[in-house]
């Protein structure tokens, strides 16, 4: 039977890494455990676990040892539990100091016997070798742990991610788990359940096992790990668990495993981590410049069948090309669209301008399209693509992202898009916008335009917005149209015509309309001081076109 122990009030739980079999971007520390295996001289045994140069005892030390060790020392120790054990099963009612006496007992046992040498000890495992023996990447890899791995952690046991756990995963508290069931009272035998790739058994369950730093101090507390047959709650049954107790603890759940250490194989084995480690660096840092390098041969060629359908030469020179970096600096990529970043050294840039006719052309021409909506206003290459659905501008995006990854200008995980609707609202000047969507969010600031965050100042200035100033008093423009993209005067981005010229798509859907996607932005028909407010919104048919709506576009260098 097992009776209800709760998880134990006082516990930190730190964010590690998954269970993994081995370190992924760097050479283990750890050696093959059919040559890096050692058995004591009572009977246990010992094997190496990639990610540290010690190697860890299979079990948890068993009370067959535990009364040898009182037999031979004389150690003051009289706990009792109130279950029945057999010598197999692991010796529980140890404090931290108990533990590290054995420990010391049997180095020094062995040592005089000359099983070991002086270079040669048994002692408990840090908090670090306990990872490593576990499974979590943040003991095995020297180098690579990632936000994935930390994120895993969570998530994660030492039998796998399933809860509650598989029938025999561990001796836990099984009468508290529903559907759980292990067979075992209170204490099993060491060895009674599957154990890890490396042959460890009971990183879970049965008995919690302690640890010390490497660097030893007085501490009123020490780490637990690995959870007991009292426990069943998940968040204390993780393989990053830590429990924080005091060290001079006492309980019929609390046991130990040793490891043992060989300190001229440490020294070999870091040696041979660290050459590892160096040679790594080399070919991570010899594949960020191969891939920071720009094709020229697909810029040339993108160049080549532009021209060959009558397309302007007017493109930057491939040799002037830079790779787009998330550093704080701008890009120029193969069209000479100029992107700067929304957030300093965030990952997502932002194109200056709206999408000229010029690049939006390129698309048609190379990809052998039509531009059926084309308004017939439109006066040259530098105005904005007008005319134009919410299709075709993330198709060629889509385009976009295809060649400039090709020629190395972007990574290969960059996607160029269509703005969110909160990055335009950042772009534009308006931040931390309230609501849950862009409905919500509509007129939801009634002081802010692009221009000018006045609400008693509301009409642009002269040169900054391209709008139908005819019919607001006061203003003036010089275009009955579009206007040149970069004509007006920037705001503090550097971004022009965000309060006019034309009107942009956003990537997102108006919310209830699953066919409609967000507009922003005034356009060169717009007079209305509400419809152009920054926080205003619009939205149309995604296959809709408009002569008055265009599209701007941004790059995102951390995209999947």
């Amino acid at each position: 039977m097992s009776s209800y122990k709760p998880c134990l009030a006082a516990f930190s739980l730190f964010l590690s890494v998954c269970f993994t079999a081995s370190a992924q971007n760097a050479p283990p520390v750890g050696g093959d455990q059919s040559v890096n295996a050692r058995v004591s001289s009572l009977g246990a045994r010992f094997v190496s676990v990639p990610g540290t140069t010690v190697l860890v005892a299979t079990k948890e030390t068993r009370l067959s040892e535990w009364n040898e060790f009182l037999r031979q020392q004389k150690h003051p120790w009289s706990y009792q539990p109130h279950f029945q054990q057999t010598p197999e099963h692991p010796v529980v009612g140890v404090n931290l100091q108990d533990a590290v006496a054995f420990c010391n007992w049997l180095t020094e046992t062995e040592r005089e016997k000359r099983l070991i040498d002086s270079a040669q000890s048994y002692r408990l495992p840090t908090p670090d070798e306990w990872d490593a023996a576990v499974g979590l990447a943040r003991g095995r890899k020297k180098m690579g742990f990632t936000a994935e791995d930390r994120m895993q952690d969570d998530r994660i046991y030492p039998w796998g991610q399933e809860w509650p756990p598989p029938s025999k995963s561990a001796n836990l508290a099984d009468g508290e788990i529903p559907g759980y069931s292990d067979g075992y009272a209170y204490t099993a035998p060491v060895g009674s359940f599957t154990p890890s790739a490396e042959g460890i058994y009971d990183l879970a369950g049965n008995v919690w096992e302690w640890t010390q730093p490497m660097e030893i101090r007085a501490q009123p507390t020490a780490i637990l790990r690995g959870g007991s047959w009292a426990y069943f709650r998940a968040e204390c049954l993780t393989s990053s668990y830590q429990y924080v107790v005091p060290v001079d603890l006492r309980a019929s759940t609390i046991g130990f495993r040793c490891v043992f250490e060989d300190k001229r194989r440490t020294a070999s084995l870091l040696a041979a981590s660290e050459a590892g480690k160096k040679k790594d660096i080399e070919e991570r840092m010899k594949t960020m410049a191969d891939s920071r390098k720009v094709d020229t041969t697909a810029v040339d060629l993108l160049r080549k069948k532009m021209q060959s359908k009558g397309g302007d030469e007017a493109l930057p020179d491939p040799a002037s090309l830079k790779p787009a970096v998330a550093d704080g600096s701008t890009f120029l990529n193969a069209l000479g669209m100029r992107f700067v970043p929304l957030q300093e050294k965030g990952s997502v840039l932002i194109c200056a301008t709206e999408t000229s006719v010029r690049d939006f052309e390129a698309w048609l021409r190379v990809t052998d399209r039509t531009w059926g909506k084309k308004p017939a206003f439109l006066l040259g290459g530098d105005h904005p693509a007008a005319g134009v659905s919410w299709e075709d501008a993330a198709a060629f995006c889509a385009w976009l992202t295809e060649r400039d990854r090709a020629s190395k200008l972007i990574p290969a995980n960059a996607t160029y898009r269509l703005p969110r609707d909160l990055e335009w609202s950042l772009a534009a000047g308006l931040k931390n916008e309230q609501g849950a969507d862009p409905a919500a969010r509509h007129l939801s600031d009634k002081t802010h335009y692009p221009w000018t965050p006045k609400a008693d100042d509301w009409k642009p200035p002269a040169l900054t917005a391209n709008l139908d100033s005819t019919k607001i008093p006061g203003t003036a423009d010089s275009y009955s149209y579009t206007a040149p993209v970069s004509t007006s005067r920037p705001n503090p981005l550097g971004l022009f015509e965000l309060g006019g010229n034309v009107s942009e798509w956003c990537e997102d859907t108006w919310p209830g309309t699953a066919e409609e996607r967000v507009i922003r932005g005034g356009s060169w028909l717009a007079y209305d001081k509400d419809t152009l407010l920054t926080s205003a919104r619009s939205h149309a048919l995604k296959n809709s076109s408009r002569s008055d709506l265009g599209f701007r576009c941004v790059l995102d260098l951390q995209t999947p």
